[in-house]
């Protein structure tokens, strides 16, 4: 009888481990290069720790930037922990998101550069429509910029994020 037991609580954690190791998929409606992931954690307002294809990836947001707050050289900077709790609000450990690229695939600190999708919405033009995330362009990478440039632009007539009165700071505009 504890044989049993034994061989059905090993069989009961092998299917558990295969069901938690399976790829999620990429959903119809993005492009062919896109890659879905799962979220590790956030590092900060615009950079992700995802995990693909059993390996975990730093992902950094492409065409916004957020107040440093984990940067080994720069001090915390006015809106950066804000931004990176709001970022946390949008994601949390265990989601499924989709990856989208552009032209460079990697920055200078081997991150992938990616349009962020969680349940379809972009959640790069999320953090510039809170406010968080402003517009930035690297070149070659423009792809998200339109979308983000709108949303920023929402933000600051909302007066939302580093727009709003309410910050105990100065933001760095």
């Amino acid at each position: 009888m504890w044989f049993g037991v034994v061989v059905l609580a090993i069989l009961a954690a092998a299917v558990i481990s295969w069901i938690q190791q399976r790829e999620p998929a990429v959903p119809d409606g993005f492009s062919e290069d896109a890659q879905a992931a799962v979220l590790e954690r956030v590092v900060d307002g615009d950079t992700i720790v995802v995990r693909i294809g059993g390996t975990e990836e730093r992902v950094r947001l492409l065409n916004i930037d957020t107040p440093e707050t984990v940067h080994p050289n720069r001090p915390v900077e006015c809106g950066g922990p804000e931004a990176s709790e709001h970022l946390k609000d949008l994601l949390s450990p265990g989601d499924t998101v989709i990856l989208e690229f552009d032209e460079d695939l990697r920055d200078r600190y081997d991150r992938l550069l990616a349009g962020v999708y969680a349940e379809g919405v972009l959640v790069n033009a999320e953090m510039a429509e809170a406010g968080w995330g402003e517009p930035v362009y690297f070149a070659p990478n423009a792809r998200f910029l339109p979308e983000v440039e709108e949303a920023w632009a929402q933000a600051e007539a909302a007066g939302v994020g580093l727009f709003s009165d309410g910050l105990d700071c100065e933001p760095a505009l």
